[in-house]
């Protein structure tokens, strides 16, 4: 017989020290977990999908082509960029896809395992991070066809083409703090998904993707524009924004406390969805 399950509505912060003892016991097995669940999504998305991984790639592709013929033609006019208009365009799309991956993943992987962490005792991280790992997948064959487009473009590679990985990190950082922050009420409410959709829309034209980033204004206290433009500026030779660290330090800060937060939500989260 398998142990029962105690559920009680004693506060979990009555005892700080075993709440956190007891999240931090989760982790290692949420890892293997969450590995078993992300080979067999893995297995699962190859067989129903025959054009594969080319649909990470398209979105960025088509942007790509439509900014640089506006740019050619001189129907926007962006100025000078450090790569390449079309390799600035390619890179500045397939990084903001990678963090917007990211910012996704908690409450899809959730929302599509409903079944799973109302009815098994599966750690809901488990399910989060088996998403995690796809996105490192995805981001890794997205960084691959950057760094081939890029010398296709003739770009001027720098050794700090070698922190482009962890520009990447950085932004899948910033974006699992914000979709943890928002996970538990995307899984009550239909509304807050429908909500990142239209916020990712508005907030990519806050982002400088397609464009150089201004001195001032709203790009500048975007979060994700430090960690973007730093990032693609290490394929050629270019540096880090002053602001990479602070914003990288606040979103790993940001990510332990928002899910801290939502293992102290997940029984009414659970008791919720039923």
């Amino acid at each position: 017989m398998t142990e029962p399950t105690l559920i009680s509505a004693r506060p979990q912060l009555t005892d700080p020290r075993g709440f956190l003892l007891a999240a931090m016991a989760d982790l290692p097995l949420s890892m293997a977990i969450g590995w078993a669940l992300f080979r067999a999504n893995l297995r699962a998305r190859q067989r129903r999908s025959a054009l594969g991984y080319l649909w990470l790639l398209a979105p960025a592709a088509a942007a790509t082509v439509i900014c640089t013929y506006l740019q050619s033609r001189r129907i926007v006019e962006i100025g000078s960029t450090q790569l390449p208009y079309a390799a600035h365009v390619l890179a500045g799309m397939l990084l903001w896809q990678i963090f917007v991956e990211a910012l996704n993943a908690p409450l899809q992987q959730l929302t599509i395992s409903r079944q799973m962490m109302t009815r098994s005792r599966v750690p809901h991280e488990a399910i989060i991070i088996g998403g995690v790992f796809e996105v490192l997948l995805n981001g890794a064959i997205r960084l691959a066809v950057l760094a081939a487009a890029a010398a296709w473009f003739g770009v001027d590679f720098a050794p700090t083409i070698l922190l482009v990985p962890l520009g990447a990190a950085a932004l899948i950082l910033l974006g699992l703090a914000f979709g943890m922050i928002i996970l538990p009420w995307g899984l009550l409410y239909q509304d807050v998904g429908r909500a990142i959709a239209l916020g990712t829309t508005l907030w990519f034209f806050l982002t400088p993707v397609f464009y150089r980033a201004p001195a001032g204004g709203l790009t500048r206290i975007n979060p994700v524009t430090p960690l973007l433009d730093s990032t693609r500026s290490w394929i050629g030779p270019g540096g880090a924004s002053a602001a990479f660290l602070p914003v990288t330090a606040g979103a790993a800060a940001c990510l332990v406390l928002a899910w801290l937060f939502y293992r102290l939500a997940r029984p009414h989260v659970v008791a919720r969805l039923g």
